[in-house]
């Protein structure tokens, strides 16, 4: 859906095609001064409606350069963040599963002693 202004781009979209890049890369993109995409970011100054679809436009020609040149797409630039922890045993650490192993490796313990 287009934004209903015409004369003005969406700031939402804008901030969406702005993320992972940095401000003064994304200022030499569009060919604009570092503060006038600092105010169009903060919500200060409106966003021509002309700058988001570049950036749409970019990001498309990217994407398709990408795929004729047979490589997979494009990592996403932010992943979800999920609350799961991640816990690594040291290397010095054994498994309790390893112990097991070695005792079924070993074989059947049998007694030797004479009575």
């Amino acid at each position: 859906m287009r934004y209903p202004n015409k004369r003005y781009g969406n700031p939402t979209e804008l901030a969406y095609y702005a993320m992972g890049v940095s401000l003064a890369d994304l200022a030499r993109r569009l060919r604009r001064d570092e503060r006038t995409v600092r105010d169009w970011l903060s919500g200060r100054t409106r966003v021509p409606w002309w700058v988001p679809e570049i950036l749409r436009l970019k990001r498309m020609e990217a994407e398709l350069r990408h795929q004729q040149m047979g490589f997979d797409a494009l990592p996403p630039r932010l992943g979800l963040v999920r609350a799961d922890v991640i816990a690594l045993r040291r290397p010095d650490e054994k498994k309790p599963q390893d112990d097991l192993r070695l005792v079924e490796q070993a074989g059947p313990v049998t007694s030797s002693c004479a009575s």
